[in-house]
């Protein structure tokens, strides 16, 4: 028996008509012998009924501040009612199909609410379906932990569930009653074709990125990390670490190249990078006088909280820290508390800034002379640094928002293109 894991973004099933486009694919699958088993978001983003976000609105009318157990109980709901939804969906078109939950798929994680790591699968559910001829929906972005709490995966947690899918069935040499099990490459659904060079809406009227055929795992994980919309992090870092065959492609345009993740060599030529990568409206904490001790240990426990941070190098301040504002409040109480102890201020400043990067297998071991040449190009655009970082295949510089867009399309047009 071959499986293909297929993993659907909240886009490919937000209306009656994507759904249907999605389950094209899936049967598409099952006709060329393969069997599927499906990761489904929640359905579409903000403004959408179902979405995660309105789903939490409802409550935080009532109290904006949910507790973490009842916030991730709340959350997950959106990824069940897509995953019924489409297994109901393929069922009236003759299909056998089940849909499980995270738990009920055997993911179990840790207690981290809102950050979960999933630290054991037990596949035997899914694998017994498997048995029985129907096709799997797992719902994304949750699992239980061996108390049996659900918890949710952190911020584009379906990929990281179908990741995990993928993993164990790879490691699962037959299923229970003896037949030898196969898995065919992930694949990854999204609205466009393949990754990007850029985020078509970080760049400026007139410009426009093109699909990336390929990406090693290191250029995926980074991309991730620093704001492109590939993979969460923690899917990516997984890939990388099991080697997950995986390619990311057009829901609606299958027959389009896409991009292959995993690939030994990057699709850039030697001298370019391979994306610009961006975060925007980020928040700033600037200590005016930290010593290394101090930024250490506010990295540590950050890094402690899975709260992602980039720590930049200025001239100007101490020590300057850059976060997401959705985790804008979680960073703030914990940067406090540990600057409390020693009657040391940080100093804030919501959205003015944003981190532009260059990512690419390009920059390994040359970072010295494309941070000039970055440097240079940004001088010479009259775009303002205040803060770099460099990091294994990637630079990352801290620009007003103002110019953030600007400064995507300079460093796409003379380092990309």
């Amino acid at each position: 028996m071959k499986v293909v894991v297929q993993k659907f973004g909240g886009t490919c099933v937000e209306s009656e008509d994507n759904q249907l486009v999605t389950a094209e694919r899936i049967m598409e699958a099952r006709d060329r012998g393969l069997h599927p088993v499906v990761v489904v978001s929640a359905m579409g983003r903000e403004g959408q009924p179902y979405s995660t976000v309105e789903l939490v609105k409802t409550v935080r009318r009532i109290d904006p501040q949910i507790q973490p157990r009842e916030l991730d109980l709340l959350m997950s709901c959106g990824e069940i009612i897509s995953t019924v939804a489409m297994a109901t969906l393929l069922r009236t078109k003759g299909y056998d199909t089940i849909a499980f939950s995270g738990g009920q798929a055997g993911l179990v994680t840790d207690g981290v609410f809102g950050h979960a790591r999933i630290v054991q699968i037990k596949p035997e559910p899914v694998l017994s379906a498997l048995e029985d001829g129907q096709i799997v929906f797992v719902a994304g972005f949750q699992g239980n932990t061996p108390n049996h709490q659900i918890t949710t995966l952190g911020a584009g947690g379906s990929d990281y569930t179908a990741v995990a899918l993928s993993w164990i069935i790879q490691e699962t040499p037959q299923l229970p009653f003896g037949d030898k099990l196969e898995v065919a490459p992930l694949q990854i659904f999204k609205e466009v074709d393949g990754v990007m060079t850029a985020n078509p809406r970080s760049l400026e009227e007139g410009v426009s990125p093109r699909s990336i055929p390929q990406l090693t795992y290191d250029e995926c994980v980074w991309m991730s990390r620093l704001g492109a919309e590939v993979l969460q992090q923690q899917a990516a870092e997984m890939a990388r670490q099991h080697a997950i065959a995986l390619e990311v492609k057009n829901f609606r345009n299958p027959e389009a190249s896409g991009t292959v993740v995993g690939s030994p060599q990057s699709a850039a030529e030697e001298n370019r990078a391979t994306a610009i990568a961006d975060q925007a409206q980020l928040v700033i904490f600037d200590l005016e006088e930290a010593t290394p001790r101090l930024a250490l240990q506010i990295a540590e426990r950050l890094a402690k909280e899975r709260l992602t941070y980039f720590q930049v190098s200025t001239r100007d301040v101490g020590a300057r820290f850059a976060v997401r504002p959705l985790k804008y409040r979680d960073v703030a109480a914990v940067i406090k508390s540990v600057l409390a102890a020693r009657g040391v201020e940080a100093k804030i400043d919501v959205g003015s800034f944003a981190l532009i990067s260059v990512v690419g297998e390009s920059l390994r071991e040359r970072l010295d002379t494309w941070a000039e040449e970055v440097e240079e190009i940004l001088k010479n655009s009259a775009i303002e640094v205040y803060g770099t970082s460099a990091e294994e295949i990637s630079l990352s510089f801290l620009v007003p928002e103002a110019q953030r867009k600007k400064a995507v399309g300079v460093l796409h047009q003379h380092l990309v293109r």
